[in-house]
């Protein structure tokens, strides 16, 4: 039996499967101010909105309200900047910030490959796949940026 009707997963919780899914994918860090990781964060929230469609279709009420508070949570500002999605995931960084840092625009994860599967194998898997989704949205079309 799927379990991901009885599981709950915070903004917090889904940005950090995010980052696991980030770093078992070869992504160790970003640049969330570049033009390309803004459009990586858009793509995350395309992920978000559909299984927000595919919950509402199957009245998963549960699951769609955790996508919607998720993907509320992650949502840009009325100026279309990403600072809460940023915050959350600057908040997950491992390493020490010092100030003045020059390298603050950059977003790092000092986490393993293998602790990074290792978290999403532990997830629920309907959450760990929603993550290594949203993941894979990001990764293609920053490729696709890079390459154009």
């Amino acid at each position: 039996m799927d379990t991901m009707t009885h599981s709950r997963l915070s903004p917090e919780e889904f940005c950090a499967a995010f980052i696991s899914a980030l770093v078992a994918g070869g992504i160790t860090s970003i640049r969330p101010r570049s033009h390309s990781a803004r459009q990586g964060f858009q793509a995350v929230l395309d992920t978000l909105d559909s299984a927000i469609q595919v919950a509402d279709n199957t009245n998963d009420r549960d699951r769609l309200y955790q996508l919607l508070k998720i993907r509320t949570s992650l949502a840009p500002s009325s100026t279309g900047a990403f600072d809460n999605f940023e915050s959350c995931l600057r908040s997950l960084q491992t390493s020490m910030v010092s100030s003045p840092n020059p390298a603050f625009a950059d977003l790092r994860f000092n986490v393993s490959a293998g602790y990074a599967k290792a978290s999403l194998d532990n997830m629920d898997n309907g959450w760990a796949d929603l993550a290594r989704s949203a993941a894979a949205s990001f990764k293609s079309l920053g490729k696709l940026r890079l390459a154009s």
